[in-house]
């Protein structure tokens, strides 16, 4: 049976989305698809994030000019912030990952990754190589290469500080990567797997205009017009990469749409330089493999026959020979071109002929040992050929259904998982790790945006002497009855998943806590054992917890109480685990679900961060304005503060008269409308005598926050400490913020993660004072990362010190210094 990756060779996967091909395409997407399939040329761009891309580029790259086109994205993006919600990290990531090819989709290019990890921002190339291991992200981009084999390499940033120091490392990694990947003494392990070294013809830079003048051209650099109008889809390329970049939305990247000339430079770095055209001196078309003259007529004849768009189905017969062409080109030269080139035929054979084919499943998941119920729905709507289907089961008999125009078929079979059958983890999340390069066993895998389904199915459809075979995934859907379908691959999934409802625990005072795990079945009728591992000197009570859930989906709390060692100090691990027929499984479940982007349910290794700490709770209560999506809140409540969220009613109707402290969530102010009516009210709260502490918001010239942050006038600069290890200075050390109630010392800045702050203020005016003094390495100090001042009776505090991030990360200095200005 065929559970889990299949991967060809050398071949780069397609980026596509979960229903990808079940309803093919639109009459102008196969004009556009035709066009595609007659060109050889690709282009890679290659940059450090999710967002770094330039759309409008590759909107016209992939749709005038019909290359295949791919960005290559570093890192997934986990390290940045949220706007949607409160996932962080790693599940940002998969946000990210998602909203990429989701971008993708739209503007036709394909997606490609590394394994390196978003640490967050970083100042130089040379702490962002250092942190991932140049040669092994170097290795990735090579990989890359080798296996899209792109004519033409873009980057989309310099070398030249100063910049994100991920910025930076892409372009350095593309430079270096353009002659590795050429090399066969490079990396040589990868030739192993299926591909072969690669030269690119050249490489080049993708000059920014952000804020240039339209006669501010750059000297010696190639211009290309990238904002036409395409009749087949209706708008312009600039309109298109505006949906395109729409899909950042975690981000806050809703782009307007351009029209009319849009130009975009490129400045040559290395190899052949181009006079008149990126691709100049690029054979684009199938000329460049021999004998392929009949592939290149049948091609050509059927977009022209095509072009009667009621009626792409006169094009089949012709498309058949392509394809039957293509195969045997196939055989002589199986590299990338051709693969690919097989697999977009074979899917536009079928929308052309007006197949529908999907297969979905009776559930969303099951356990290994457990079956689903699947069926493949098919149905030929234009065309008489293809006239049979055959469906390739994985772990049942193949079965076959006749095909006649207009009657819908269901081909229906029982599909076993093995016993020993892999739960669908991401493949780069599948093991527990901190390290900035994402761990992956498969080195086939990586740069892929998702690896292989869990499940799926191949089709045959038989037109003649012709079999045209593709692949389809398992679906489960869900329709919304907002949203409508929502399918999502079905998944192989643990008996039991051990959820902890916090990723770390704090145990006050030495005191015991409890530890919830939300534990939900991923078959009916199981039962199993848990129990909390710990470290020697740690006790858990109860040393196991069974349970017994009827139902699939069923879910149970269970709680362990933790207790650590007298005088305990350091921060362990713990591991929830659930033994179920003498198997243990220790894997959490987190699912990810907003709007614009298809429904996450992500695996990942179970872990407790359990963290002592010294703490005085004060007794006042504490009210919480949340912003764009953290935990604070939350977090404070575990340690035993009283913390009311505070809704926009609430807001509105300005009385804070049973707080004694007020904390303002990170971005409230660029994303809570209500923040702004209810400033006055928190103004005379403070001048009453309470303590407003405002976390970092963001300010720009084009975006400027709705009310001045404060009572005092106060600038936001884009100031920040990314050395999270960075050494800090009190320039009061008798203010009661470092003294009371907790006196704070050099250990309550260890162990914070990613940095120390973001968005400082710049610039502020007395009586606000600044109480600390830090720095990034080489750079000056900065002292904008805490402010507080008098206001009446009360107190306010500006902050950019990174509390969302070390609250839940478990980090002790963070809670008793964010106590001691609460009390102040």
């Amino acid at each position: 049976m065929r559970i889990g990756p299949w991967i060809a060779l050398g071949v780069a996967v397609l980026a596509v989305g979960p229903a990808e091909g079940a309803e093919g395409m639109d009459a102008g997407h196969l004009q556009i698809e035709l066009s595609r399939l007659e060109s050889t040329g690709r282009v890679l761009y290659v940059a450090a994030h999710p967002d770094d891309e330039n759309t409008r580029l590759l909107a016209y790259l992939a749709n005038a000019r019909h290359f295949e086109v791919a960005y290559l994205s570093l890192t997934r993006g986990g390290g940045g912030q949220n706007l949607i919600g409160p996932e962080q990290g790693d599940l940002l990531g998969v946000i990210r990952t998602q909203e990429l090819l989701a971008a993708r989709r739209l503007d036709g290019a394909r997606q490609f990754f590394t394994r390196a990890r978003d640490f967050g921002y970083s100042k130089s190339a040379e702490e962002a190589l250092g942190q991932w291991g140049k040669e092994a992200v170097l290795g990735d981009v090579v990989w890359a290469i080798r296996r899209f084999r792109p004519d033409v390499i873009i980057t989309r940033f310099t070398e030249d500080p100063p910049n994100h120091g991920h910025h930076t490392a892409s372009a350095i990694l593309a430079r270096e990567a353009f002659s590795a990947a050429a090399d066969p003494a490079r990396f040589p392990e990868q030739l192993k797997l299926g591909v072969g070294a690669w030269q690119a013809t050249r490489l080049v830079q993708n000059v920014p205009r952000w804020g240039a003048k339209p006669d501010d051209v750059p000297q010696g650099a190639l211009p290309l017009d990238v904002g036409g109008y395409d009749a087949r889809l209706g708008q312009s390329y600039g309109e298109l990469a505006a949906a395109s970049r729409t899909m950042h939305k975690s981000q806050g990247f809703g782009s307007a749409g351009q029209r009319g000339p849009i130009l975009e430079y490129f400045q040559h770095l290395v190899g052949a330089p181009a006079k008149d055209d990126l691709l100049d001196g690029v054979d684009t078309t199938w000329t460049r493999f021999e004998g392929t003259e009949a592939l290149t007529w049948a091609l050509g004849t059927a977009r022209h026959q095509a072009q009667d768009v009621a009626h792409p189905e006169r094009a089949v017969a012709t498309l058949l020979d392509a394809h039957q062409a293509l195969a045997a080109l196939a055989r002589r030269y199986p590299v990338p071109r051709v693969l690919d080139a097989q697999a977009r035929l074979s899917e536009v054979i079928l929308s052309a002929a007006g197949v529908f084919a999907r297969v979905t499943a009776d559930a969303p998941e099951a356990a290994p040992g457990g079956k689903l119920e699947a069926t493949a729905e098919l149905l030929l709507r234009a065309s008489a050929a293809p006239s049979k289907v055959t469906v390739g089961w994985p772990g049942a008999p193949a079965a076959s259904a006749n095909l006649t125009i207009g009657a819908p078929q269901e081909v229906k079979a029982t599909l076993p998982i093995p016993p020993r059958a892999p739960v669908s983890a991401p493949y780069w999340l599948a093991q527990a790790s901190r390290q900035a390069l994402l761990p992956v066993t498969d080195p086939r895998l990586i740069g892929d945006p998702e690896g292989p389904p869990p499940l799926e199915v191949t089709l045959t459809f038989h037109a003649g002497s012709h079999a045209i075979t593709v692949r389809r995934p398992v679906l489960y859907v869900v329709t919304d009855r907002v949203l409508g379908e929502r399918p999502q691959p079905v998944q192989v999934v643990p008996p039991l998943t051990v959820t902890p409802l916090r990723g770390a625990v704090m145990l006050p005072n030495g005191k015991s806590q409890p530890v919830q795990l939300q534990v939900r079945a991923g078959a009916d009728g199981v039962s199993g054992a848990l129990r909390l591992e710990v470290p020697k000197g740690w006790r858990v009570s109860p040393a196991q917890a069974r349970v017994t859930l009827a139902k699939r989906g069923q879910e149970q709390a269970v709680v362990f109480q933790v207790t650590p060692p007298a005088g305990a100090t350091e921060a362990v691990e713990a591991t929830p685990v659930a033994e179920v027929d003498g198997a243990a499984y220790s894997w959490r479940r987190d699912v990810i679900d907003h709007p614009h982007i298809p429904v996450q349910v992500i695996l990942q290794p179970a872990r407790v961060r359990l963290a002592p700490l010294e703490l005085r709770v004060p007794k006042g209560r504490v009210g919480y304005i949340a912003g764009s999506g953290d935990t604070v809140a939350e977090d404070l409540r575990q340690v035993g503060l009283q913390v009311d969220e505070l809704d926009d009613e609430t807001l509105r109707q300005g009385d804070f008269r049973r707080f004694s402290a007020i904390v303002i969530g990170i971005r409230a102010y660029n994303t809570r409308d209500a923040l702004a009516v209810a400033q006055p009210g928190l103004l005379a709260w403070v001048k009453a005598g309470g303590t407003l502490l405002a976390q970092y918001n963001t300010s720009t010239p084009w975006q400027p926050l709705p009310v001045q942050v404060g009572p005092y006038p106060l600038t936001i600069g884009r100031g920040r400490v990314t050395d999270e290890t960075a050494a800090i200075t009190w320039l009061d050390p008798k203010h009661p913020a470092a003294t009371t109630p907790h006196r704070l010392g050099p250990a309550d800045f260890e162990g914070w993660v990613q940095e120390r702050g973001l968005y400082f203020a710049e610039r502020w005016e007395a009586p606000l004072q600044p109480l600390l003094r830090m720095q990034d390495p080489d750079e000056a100090p900065q002292e904008g990362s805490l402010l507080v001042g008098k206001y009446g009776k009360g107190t306010f505090i500006y902050t950019g010190l990174a509390f969302f991030r070390q609250l839940p990360a478990g980090v002790p200095g963070g809670y008793r210094l964010l106590v001691n200005l609460l009390e102040l």
